[in-house]
């Protein structure tokens, strides 16, 4: 049996740069329409199209259309699908004024908002539906991650990460499939988002450039942001998690630790540098730095526990900071300004605290509450700001039946088959 690979497109194009790659691999002949060249050919210049097919036919030689035997193709259902059919909750921040909490779905591309008071004691089945949600092709979103809400201008703001590059706006009573009031294009990579609402910004964290972008709060389209933070010096690395705060002026961001040169100019500074990973850090700045600043604090070192830090809230009334540390499913709670290797105040963790995955973290300072989404677990837990240890928390909110797997895909890029182990392996 041999293969038979048809290609119509002139080879500027890269379709048809990638099918020649392809045909070269696999031993496959490429032919045009009508025309029985080899591989070797020199492929037409035609703009009318730049299509593919693939055939097989039992005789020796390069067939006419009419000695194909079938093709399959068209609009068909796959033999078995893994999906995740419920929201991942990912970002969170709650409006305790209007009694509402806003959460982001990166499974399906929505944002969710619950009633303040929503979940049930620990231990129930109930699944708590959303008061409203925005969702659907006309939305805009993806892969929805960091969220922020501004009650005095009712807006709500959602951050693609990884494929859309943008961030939407949606008024506070959006709901389905509704466009976005605007749109605003950030970086590739962008992750957090932070108001700040006395100088009318907001900062964006940008993961793989290692970078805090700074816009007017109302900045659309294309707009170029009021400042960047980027370089050596800023000790950003694989920034995600980020706060403004208001009252000392200062913008605080959650690290990963893997940094990386994107730029020839960045890989020779002085000398030759590649990357390289050191331990996570929370990272603090003046409200207005701009360019290769450093911090003017950092928390770093064994003793933190800091691991995968995600989320990050400000507690402005008693002068806290609340880390959602996703490698050891555990919220870190800081002095707003520690430094060093310093060990968290409070740490909530274990158990009976139903955390499992954390992404994002928020302070209710007037409810005296911390919620927390679970990427692992279909829910968010609400418990009471003092809560440390091992604690249950005071409502669990679900959005799927309780034991429900979550797939985790976040992003999936790739996907292979282990055929010794008999796995279907997908990085994230």
């Amino acid at each position: 049996m041999r293969g038979h690979l048809h290609f119509w497109g002139p080879p500027a194009k890269l379709g048809g740069c990638l099918i020649l790659l392809v045909s070269l691999a696999a031993g496959l002949t490429l032919s045009m329409p009508n025309s029985r060249r080899s591989i070797s050919a020199v492929l037409s210049d035609d703009d009318s199209q730049d299509t593919c097919s693939l055939s097989t036919w039992s005789t020796p030689g390069i067939a006419e259309a009419s000695e194909l035997e079938s093709t399959t193709g068209g609009d068909i259902v796959p033999v078995r699908s893994v999906a995740d059919p419920y929201p991942s909750l990912h970002s969170i921040t709650v409006d305790p004024d209007n009694n509402k909490v806003l959460m982001s779905d990166s499974n399906r591309g929505g944002l969710l908002v619950y009633d303040r008071a929503a979940g049930t004691v620990p231990g129930s089945d109930a699944v708590s539906e959303p008061d409203s949600q925005v969702r659907g092709p006309a939305t805009g979103m993806m892969f929805v991650a960091g969220v922020a809400s501004d009650p005095r201008n009712r807006e709500l703001f959602a951050v693609n990460n990884d494929i859309g590059d943008r961030m939407e706006v949606f008024p506070y009573d959006a709901e389905g499939n509704v466009k976005p009031k605007r749109i605003l294009f950030v970086p590739h990579g962008s992750w957090g988002v932070a108001l700040n609402r006395q100088r009318e910004e907001l900062a964006i964290t940008v993961e793989h450039a290692n970078t805090v972008v700074v816009y007017r709060r109302d900045a659309t389209l294309g707009d170029a942001p009021l400042r960047v933070l980027h370089g050596s010096n800023t000790g950003l690395q694989d920034p995600h998690g980020i706060i403004f705060d208001e009252a000392h002026n200062e913008i605080s961001v959650a690290n990963h630790g893997n940094w990386a040169p994107l730029t020839r100019a960045e890989s020779l500074q002085g000398e030759l540098k590649g990357g390289k990973f050191d331990l996570p850090s929370i990272t603090t700045y003046a409200g207005d730095a701009n360019r290769d600043q450093a911090p003017t604090r950092k928390i770093q070192g064994k003793r933190t526990e800091l691991n995968w830090p995600m989320g990050i809230a400000l507690d402005p009334l008693h002068d806290e900071i609340a880390v959602a540390s996703y490698g050891n499913d555990s919220i870190l709670i800081f002095h707003r300004d520690a430094q060093g290797d310093v060990t968290p105040i409070r740490t909530i963790g274990g158990s009976r605290t139903g955390i499992a995955g954390p992404m994002g973290v928020s302070i209710d300072t007037k409810n005296d509450e911390i919620w927390v989404t679970n990427y692992r677990d279909h829910s968010a837990a609400v418990f009471a700001r003092t809560a440390k240890g091992n604690a249950a928390p005071k409502r669990l909110l679900r959005n799927a039946p309780s034991g429900t797997p979550a797939v985790g895909f976040g992003n999936p890029g790739a996907v292979t088959y282990d055929s010794k182990r008999d796995q279907i392996l997908v990085p994230n």
